[in-house]
Order: structure tokens, then sequence, then C-alpha cells
């Protein structure tokens, strides 16, 4: 019960890693909000497991791209919970046909669609965020460790995180001492990306990795929690790498 009594915001948590973090968050106290940018069905496997577990949650659909759909998520988090002490901005744009593409065949438009999502979404939701939130909360930031030793694949993902890197350490001193700001750098980890890749490919990025396997996407949540928790209140600015040891420090 590391979160009891926070309120906490997981953008992006109707699947993937940020379901597996709202989960989490309810199981360790929290009222989790749960967030996805459409009003279909996706959420239910959530919401199910956190009232199962005897949780709290509520829904609000909010496009983190759109300035006034934000507005209107943040409105309503005021409305409902009277304030926020917790964000984790994991909400980003996943298009396979992106990952693999050569570098004549990138396109202004790719970068404009995912830097809405993963850059931009990011900033107004820890805009939105601050003005609810009081000293001792906390903002945990996603990117991924290309964009700390780089790559040769995704180009564009990779250059979204990267703003998301310099974002965190830049609010950790604009919002020191009321908020802290970190981030997590996520490796190869056990998500729907794996699907875009065939079986040389898997085994291509497993075998970069010196503990021989990708990452959980609870192993995402568990620290997400240290992130969000007080045993992490001397911590801000920071960047996190979970990736069993692949990028090279």
């Amino acid at each position: 019960m590391r979160l009891k009594g926070k309120r906490a915001l997981v953008t992006g948590s109707s699947q993937g890693i940020g379901a597996e973090i709202a989960k989490r968050f309810s199981r360790e106290g929290a009222t989790v909000v749960v967030n996805h940018r459409s009003a279909g069905s996706h959420r239910e496997p959530v919401l199910a497991s956190i009232r199962r577990s005897g949780g709290r949650a509520i829904v609000v659909h909010a496009d983190v791209s759109d300035p006034e759909s934000v507005k209107g998520m943040f409105r309503e988090i005021g409305s409902e919970l009277g304030g926020l002490d917790i964000l984790v901005n994991v909400a980003g744009l996943a298009d396979r046909k992106m990952w693999n593409l050569p570098l004549e065949k990138t396109t202004l438009d790719m970068w404009q669609r995912v830097f809405s999502v993963d850059t931009f979404g990011t900033f107004l939701c820890t805009q939105g965020a601050a003005r609810l939130m009081k000293r001792g909360s906390s903002v945990v930031n996603v990117a991924s460790t290309p964009a700390l030793v780089g790559d040769t694949d995704g180009l564009v993902y990779a250059s979204a995180k990267g703003a998301v890197i310099s974002m965190t350490r830049m609010l950790a001193k604009m919002l020191a001492p009321r908020i802290r700001v970190n981030c997590m750098a996520f490796g190869s980890m056990s998500t729907t990306w794996v699907d875009w890749l065939d079986a040389k490919q898997a085994e291509g990025y497993r075998s970069a990795i010196p503990l021989g396997r990708f990452g959980k996407p609870s192993e995402a949540a568990a620290l997400a929690v240290f992130l969000a928790s007080d045993e992490s209140s001397f911590m801000t600015g920071q960047v996190v790498a979970l990736d069993g040891g692949e990028a090279p420090r």
C-alpha cells in the first residue's frame, strides 16, 4: 500500500504497460484515473481487474495530443477527485510502418504525428496536472533507451522520447521542490511492439540483452510505483533505464 490515499492519472492505460501500471497502482492503494483516447471497450479488462481487487478507478476519455481534450480531462479530474498526486505519462503513438523505415521514406508528417502524442502530450498533461498537484506530488514520464544511446530502428520514436528526457530534466528543476519529475527509459519490453518483428529480428533483439529476455510490463509497473512513491522522495530529474543491461552507459 505504498500509494495509499494517492490520486493517480495514468495516460494510455487501457492496455499494455499503461494498463499494468494502473492495476499495480490500484493494488498499492491509489485511486486511479484510467485514460484512453477512444470510448471503446479496451478499458473494461483494466476496470474489472481494479474492481475485483477492491480498488477505485474512474475513466476519463481524452486525446493527449489535443489541448482542449486535455483541459477537459483535468477539469473532470479536479471535479471528481479534487486534485491529483501522481501523473504517469504512458500514452504514445505506435505504428509498425514507421519502425524499420529508411531515412528517405521518413516524412515530416510522421514526425508530427509521433511528437504530437509522445512529446506534446507529455507536456500538455504535465502542465494540466501541475495545476492540481500539491507539494509531494510526482510525475513519471516514459522514454526509451534508443533515445539515450541511439539505434538503427525507430528514428522518429527515439527522437520524440529524447525530447521527453530533456523535458523531464527541465521540469524537475522548474517544479522543485513541490513536484518531482522522473523518467523511465525502457529497453526491449514484451508488448505489442514485439509483434512487429519476425523471428530473426526478435532473436536479434533478445540476444543483445545480457539478461537474455524481453522485459515484462509488470516490471515496468514496479518501477513506476517506486518512482511515484515516497521511497524515491530524494529523486528528481532522473532517467532510470529498464533494459536488462542492453544499453551501454
